[in-house]
């Protein structure tokens, strides 16, 4: 048959489909495809580019999904950044010197001792390592968060460790219990293993050896990590020659906490570290006990003669240059007693102890001759919500 008739199979002059060749030119259309399109390797997440650009391009919610997005990326490298370089730089570090914005450090209780007799317990706590150190620089506190305890909520305070700064992976604490007391309950349920936090740190007073001269100290029974944190230190530091003159105020003669610790330190020291006690009531002392009224011991609420035979006077002559010193007077104890020592003092910003204005301070030791800058006042708060 003659093609050009148009009549029969094949294909026509002018191009278009028969019934009898469309399977061959479905083939060549399928080809065509297959060669323009890559092959499809999942048929869900090959559409999220498209599924993206689509959300951000929408003319009602576009600007929103951006702005999400952008602020999304941006969180999600600044925190891999906080987690894997800042945090890892900060665990190199010693505790009191990492930035405020570190974690919180955990660290796991080893054992608790009451002192025999008192209301004075000694928490010692493990470091996450044993290489790890705390690094403070005398005399420092650090923010303690206890976790849940026994069904009550964390709690956080702050306390002055009696460790030693450079000691390894140790740190303890001296605690008063008080009952009610918040943070003391929890710390008194705390058994063998569990874990309490460590936060910032607050450098209270800047102590530094050699500095200056003769340092005189009152501290009542709340305050007695601070006496055993600096005792500590001038122990370790046998090139440091301050004086420290130490007035230990206790409600009684018997059983005064950490007395064996103090006066170690002063065998230890002789010359450079002495101890005092002033007590309400001598109770029935023990012929052997070592105390002597008038000596080493004193009754009765502190008053100008007694700061006279235990601290440092307002001004002492220097042995070596023969200028006059006036040495630092250093006061820790409740709000009652500060009142009229000199005056005082609160607490402020959690970074140190405000002093007060000049007119604030008062007190016999002012009418002793003692200046506003010689007294620093650490104080111990009496609020129920407070207590340690």
């Amino acid at each position: 048959m003659d093609p050009s008739s148009g009549n029969g199979g094949g294909t026509s002059s002018s191009g278009f489909s028969t019934f009898s060749d469309s399977k061959y030119h479905e083939a060549r259309r399928r080809k065509r495809q297959q060669l323009q399109q890559p092959q499809r390797w999942s048929y869900t997440l090959q559409d999220i580019p498209g599924i993206i650009r689509k959300a951000f391009n929408d003319v009602n919610t576009g600007y929103a999904a951006r702005v999400a997005a952008f602020f999304g990326v941006t969180t999600g490298v600044s925190f891999s950044l906080y987690k894997f370089f800042f945090v890892r730089l900060q665990n190199d570090r010693p505790l009191a010197k990492r930035s405020r914005f570190a974690p919180h450090v955990p660290v796991t209780l080893l054992d608790k001792e009451r002192i025999k007799g008192t209301d004075m317990f000694l928490f010692r706590f493990a470091l996450p390592n044993s290489y790890d150190y705390c690094g403070y620089e005398p005399i420092s506190s650090v923010q303690v968060t206890t976790g849940t305890v026994r069904s009550m909520t964390p709690v956080t305070r702050w306390f002055t460790p009696t460790s030693h700064p450079q000691q390894r992976g140790i740190i303890e604490f001296a605690v008063k219990e008080r009952d009610p007391g918040r943070m003391a309950a929890r710390l008194r349920s705390l058994q063998r293993g569990e874990q309490v936090y460590l936060g910032r740190w607050m450098r209270e007073f800047p102590y530094q050896n050699n500095t200056y001269g003769e340092l005189g100290l009152i501290c009542t029974t709340s305050g007695a990590s601070i006496a055993l944190q600096l005792m500590n230190v001038m122990d370790k530091d046998k090139q440091d020659n301050t004086q420290l003159k130490f007035l230990y105020c206790h409600h009684t003669a018997k059983d005064i906490p950490f007395r064996s610790t103090f006066e170690a330190y002063a065998k230890r020291n002789p010359g450079r570290i002495s101890v005092k006690y002033d007590v309400m009531s001598l109770g029935r002392p023990a012929a052997d006990d070592g105390l002597h009224l008038g000596e080493n011991v004193f009754l009765g609420h502190i008053d100008p003669t007694i700061v006279r035979k235990t601290l440092p006077p307002p001004v002492v002559t220097n042995g070596e240059t023969g200028e006059p010193v006036r040495p630092k007077i250093l006061i820790c104890g409740p709000q009652r007693m500060l009142l009229p020592l000199c005056g005082r003092v609160n607490m402020l910003g959690n970074y140190t102890y405000w002093q007060g204005p000049f007119y604030k301070y008062c007190g016999f030791l002012k009418d002793m001759g003692y200046l506003r800058n010689q007294v620093y006042k650490f104080g111990v708060s009496t609020h129920l919500t407070a207590y340690q």
